[in-house]
């Protein structure tokens, strides 16, 4: 690509519980880091939503009438000097890409120096394979990056953590988090810039380091996607030295002092200590298992609910149809019907009322 153009994200998906939230946090908060402008839009229609995350940065959009959808397609193309994110819920999918497809708005992004770039999250249903498909038709102008969320979609293959610097980006991996980091992640009062910037309390040294590995992977493929993009403000912040915060903590110069600062001959009753220790880890260890086994039989109960009811909504709406289909025959038949009377009533008033009449005498 040549010249500076400002990146327009549209993290996307026909299905849902795929992550494109998360997604959107992350680009977001990839820009916050760097203290860099940056504009979101919020068109989900489920909590927790992208606004209950980032309340300082994303707003509410709606574009179930008219007047919402000229507020948020101009609002776009206006925001000057800032990177936009668009969170496209699965309702909102259809209509979202339906009225950009209508008013050409990805080709006059271009021509005011923005890219779009459309990062469709994969996933194995053929619902989202379809999409996909139409989305490439459609737009075949506009730049699409496949989003592999390894969190929501654990079939799909690991991705590599290593950074892939210098090369035009093929996807965006989101790698696999354990239990305890992912439920840390999805609280609502949970930042990634924050947490790249200090430690979150009563966090492990072990989970400290994971969770960092994790967002850097993640933050240096959305700096070689800026770099792609030509884009003219780039992130100083994520550079190859300094990249984020020290590990040390405050644990950390805990443990360094018990260990160098006396006899490192064990006692009896240190011994006992890391025996007690090791019971305890074992019980936080099978109360987490347990934990994640009673909200993986809540998501499925849930999603057999939803499904349900699904299937319900679906019958209604073609028995809505159908009615609406009938209601439509038996206008069509009522008017045949009194065409059919009018009809009727004039023959009966030419053969039978006008000759009578004609013959009476006249008084």
């Amino acid at each position: 690509m040549t010249g500076k153009t400002t990146p327009l994200y549209v993290v996307c998906s026909p299905c849902r519980c795929v992550g494109t939230t998360l997604v959107s946090r992350l680009l977001t908060e990839f820009y916050v880091v760097d203290d860099r402008p940056v504009a979101a839009f919020d068109l989900a229609d489920e909590g927790p939503q992208l606004s209950d995350y980032l309340p300082e940065f994303a707003t509410i959009a709606n574009i179930g009438d008219i007047r919402g959808q000229m507020a948020l397609f101009d609002r776009l193309i206006t925001e000057e000097n800032a990177p936009r994110v668009i969170d496209v819920s699965r309702r909102a999918f259809k209509k979202f890409f339906t009225i950009a497809h209508e008013i050409s708005f990805f080709e006059e992004a271009r021509g005011r120096s923005i890219e779009p770039v459309i990062l469709f999250i994969i996933d194995s249903s053929p619902e989202s394979a379809k999409a996909y498909a139409i989305l490439r038709r459609r737009f075949m102008e506009t730049s699409f990056l496949p989003v592999r969320n390894q969190i929501e979609a654990s079939s799909l293959a690991h991705c590599d953590l290593s950074p892939h610097e210098g090369k035009p980006p093929t996807s965006l991996d989101i790698p696999l988090l354990g239990f305890s980091l992912r439920a840390l992640i999805e609280r609502q009062s949970f930042s990634f810039s924050q947490f790249w910037r200090t430690v979150p309390a009563g966090l492990s040294d072990a989970l400290d380091a994971k969770l960092q590995d994790w967002v850097e992977h993640i933050f240096l493929q959305i700096r070689d996607l800026e770099l792609f993009l030509g884009c003219e403000d780039l992130s100083t912040y994520l550079t190859a030295q300094g990249l984020r915060r020290p590990r040390t903590t405050p644990r950390q110069g805990q443990r360094d002092t018990r260990r160098f600062g006396g006899d490192y001959r064990r006692n009896a009753g240190s011994a006992a200590m890391d025996h007690s220790d090791d019971q305890t880890g074992k019980a936080i260890l099978a109360m987490l298992q347990k934990a994640a086994d009673q909200s993986n039989d809540d998501c499925n109960r849930a999603r057999t609910m939803a499904n349900e009811r699904s299937r319900r909504l679906r019958a209604t709406e073609d028995r809505i149809n159908q009615l609406e289909t009938e209601i439509v025959h038996f206008r069509e038949r009522t008017a045949r019907a009194e065409k059919w009377l009018q009809l009727i009533q004039r023959e009966i008033e030419e053969i039978l009322i006008a000759p009578t009449a004609a013959a009476r005498p006249t008084q």
